[in-house]
């Protein structure tokens, strides 16, 4: 008896001296069957952290009828609870059900949003119809019929090529586009980065101006003026290069912060760019203040500037010595987090942190990796796996929540094949217990 009251009396004093220590005891996540969660074993070292598919989100976005596959996945929770998402290139049309997924006519928007609203539990809701497509149909009347469940781009760019007859009939710029930033709330209203693309040399995809859009949160979704779009300023920034706001973190001291990685090439013999991560912010939350870019002098001193950086200032102004694309950021108790994809295409996702939003972000972890097959029918491999997107307005139980885009090999595998129809669009997938690959 005395010995066992000595073995308890020893796990209590290792507990708590695990707890005055700061170190927490990691147990499984608890979850729930309807969450369709599917563990992927053996993801990360780290044997707390578990990393699932998620695929009830995976089947919510598994459609048949209007939009059936996009890219450029962001979200942003808004103050009625309704979760606004925007998509850049997209599939509108038809695909077959789930016996053999092929899509079929579609066209191809260059953007389009869509808003989730919250179940009975004040989380999004996780029912089809819980998603608002706000899509400019072109016909949703004659199935036989051309057009059918095809969208228009939702905001064209002011040099975009086709006349508004042909906008009318369905068809889409393809020389000059916006693809989607990030986006916050000020004031009630919705805020929006879009990234002015030119398309015109060889498919080289050259950035160009950045525009900004302000929206509506009046009424609800689906009445003409939720998300309505108020104004638009496409000369918010005349040129762009590096992509200041394709993600943002609004913070406690009154700066919205702007993320972007800057690709350059090291050295001239180098046979790749790498890609680094750079900040800018507003001078106040409001996205139409000004904006200063953290920059470092010649001799490596960082400091905040009014003027746009030169490509010299850009690459010596990294705020993370890792070559990484698609850069999030995130506070957590007295740490900021930065969850990135490894660069170029790389299937590991990483995390970092530091004391500040502008970093530096030297502390890095794996986080989670991406499988190389997908979970459908026909082909299941895919050729590049890029802007994992997080989306923490997802999150249940303090989890990370990613979405994943991935292509596959020829332009032609989206149509008419087996399977076709759940190439380009995005998969889920949840990471539980992340901090523990921080202790000690």
């Amino acid at each position: 008896m005395r010995y066992r009251l000595l073995i308890i009396f020893s796990i209590f004093c290792f507990v708590e001296a695990m707890a005055q220590n700061g170190q927490q005891q990691w147990t499984e996540p608890q979850l729930q069957a309807e969450w369709g969660l599917e563990r992927m074993p053996h993801n990360n070292a780290n044997p707390h952290v578990h990393v699932y598919k998620d695929k009830c989100y995976d089947a919510l976005f598994t459609r048949s009828l209007g939009w059936n596959g996009g890219d450029g996945v962001q979200t942003t929770l808004l103050p009625d609870g309704n979760v606004f998402w925007s998509f850049n290139d997209s599939f509108y049309g038809r695909a077959t059900d789930a016996s053999s997924r092929i899509r079929r006519s579609s066209n191809f928007p260059r953007n389009s949003l869509m808003v989730q609203t919250p179940g009975e539990d004040g989380l999004p809701g996780a029912e089809d119809t819980s998603f608002v497509w706000l899509a400019d149909w072109v016909q949703r009347e004659d199935s036989t019929a051309e057009g059918y469940y095809h969208c228009r781009t939702h905001l064209r760019h002011p040099n975009g090529e086709k006349t508004e007859a042909q906008i009318r009939r369905g068809e889409i710029d393809q020389t000059w586009l916006y693809w989607a930033g990030d986006a916050t709330v000020v004031d009630g209203r919705l805020q929006m980065l879009w990234a002015g693309v030119y398309n015109g040399t060889q498919n080289l995809m050259q950035p160009r101006n950045r525009a900004l859009a302000v929206y509506s949160l009046e009424g609800k979704p689906g009445s003409p003026e939720y998300l309505k779009l108020i104004s638009v300023d496409h000369n918010f920034i005349v040129h762009d290069p590096i992509g200041y706001g394709s993600t943002l973190w609004e913070d406690e001291d009154g700066h919205t912060y702007l993320y972007a990685c800057y690709q350059f090439r090291k050295n001239a013999g180098d046979l790749l760019n790498t890609s680094s991560p750079v900040v800018a912010r507003s001078r106040t939350h409001d996205l139409r203040s000004p904006w200063e870019y953290y920059v470092a002098d010649a001799s490596g001193k960082f400091h905040w500037q009014s003027t746009y950086p030169t490509p010299e200032e850009a690459r010596r102004s990294a705020i993370s010595s890792r070559s990484v694309a698609t850069p999030w950021v995130f506070k957590d108790g007295d740490w900021y987090y930065m969850t990135a994809q490894g660069f170029v295409f790389a299937r590991e996702v990483y995390i970092m942190r530091s004391r500040n939003p502008w970093g530096p972000f030297e502390e890095c972890r794996h986080l989670w990796s991406m499988p190389r097959e997908l979970d459908k029918l026909g082909t299941r491999t895919y050729q590049h796996f890029y802007m994992p997107h997080l989306h923490q307005s997802l999150s249940r139980q303090g989890e990370l929540v990613f979405s994943t885009n991935t292509d596959c090999k020829e332009w032609a595998d989206n149509f008419n094949a087996v399977g076709s129809a759940d190439f380009y669009r995005p998969y889920f997938f949840r990471v539980y217990n992340w901090k523990a690959l921080f202790e000690e």
